[in-house]
């Protein structure tokens, strides 16, 4: 839809205070805390890996050594997808603006491209139990991930909804600790991020910042504090789900094809002025391992 004098008219009126224009603060960014934000330089990223090996078997003098094959683990694309928002203005409302209002309006699209990147990151970890399987054909957190050496099946997700309380945080950072790399092995993820929703920020806090136990009349000091980062992020969707980290082994990714850009042009023959932002990115996950998640509503979860 264009903008025009006649759509816009307290702008061309003299005397009024003032005109708010989209003066809300902007929520900080967080997307690029969570995820490895990288540029990409192709149409799209394709990620792959190949197992390690078991334990050393132990070998009698002159016995030959057992050799062992890895095993290919499963491959994941990155398809860059294009994202865009534009308006038109006619040049008579663009000089007759009053208030100047309509010559901000391009900042206006470098917000939306801003939040349109939080959102889309965010939708990682919201669709997490529900949508977009991985490689492995499951759910960013699920009960049943296989294993590339058809092992026992692992888990990264809470399968009864597990609330975020003192005595839950200790199950996920266990379970966290017990994650296997795909030839059954200990991998030494230990979580040090503790990612939630603005209803469960003070709930976070309170059991990682506080100097004694929280929720008890014990003086025992609290053993959770200064282990794990907090980050309240207000773009994820549930009020109850709560997700855990280790920021130095997770494989959640989010590239950039084109960052936002902006453009601006006039039409000759109708004079409007035309004006567009675009960027080409994707986002999602390599590996499983290195999160872990609850829906933290206290139902079963068997994905």
């Amino acid at each position: 839809m264009s903008a025009y004098r006649d759509n816009f008219g307290d702008l061309l009126e003299p005397g009024l205070r003032k005109i708010f224009d989209d003066k809300f603060e902007e929520i900080p960014e967080v997307y690029s805390t969570i995820f490895h934000v990288e540029s990409s330089s192709s149409d799209v990223e394709r990620d792959s890996a190949i197992t390690g090996f078991s334990l050393a078997e132990e070998t009698a003098e002159g016995s030959p050594i057992q050799y062992e094959d890895p095993v290919q683990m499963y491959d994941v694309s990155y398809v860059h997808k294009k994202y865009t928002k534009g308006f038109k203005v006619s040049e008579e409302l663009m000089e007759d603006d009053r208030y100047s209002i309509i010559k901000k309006k391009p900042a206006a699209l470098a917000r939306t491209m801003r939040r349109t990147s939080e959102y889309l990151a965010a939708t990682v970890l919201n669709n997490g139990f529900s949508a977009g399987t991985g490689g492995d054909g499951k759910y960013l957190f699920a009960v049943t991930h296989p294993r590339a050496d058809a092992g026992t099946a692992q888990s990264n997700a809470s399968g009864s909804g597990i609330t975020l309380t003192e005595t839950n945080l200790n199950t996920a950072l266990l379970a966290m600790r017990a994650q296997l790399d795909d030839k059954g092995m200990k991998i030494g993820v230990k979580a040090d991020t503790l990612i939630v929703p603005a209803a469960l920020e003070k709930t976070a806090m309170e059991i990682t910042n506080s100097s004694l136990r929280s929720g008890t009349a014990n003086n025992d000091s609290n053993y959770y504090k200064g282990m794990l980062t907090v980050k309240g992020w207000d773009w994820l969707s549930s009020s109850t789900a709560w997700f855990l980290m280790d920021s130095s082994q997770h494989e959640l990714n989010y590239f950039w094809r084109v960052r936002p850009e902006f453009k601006q042009d006039n039409s000759f023959d109708t004079g409007m002025a035309l004006f567009k932002a675009r960027m080409r990115c994707s986002q999602g996950w390599s590996d499983w391992r290195g999160v872990w998640g609850s829906k933290g509503d206290g139902n079963s979860y068997t994905s």
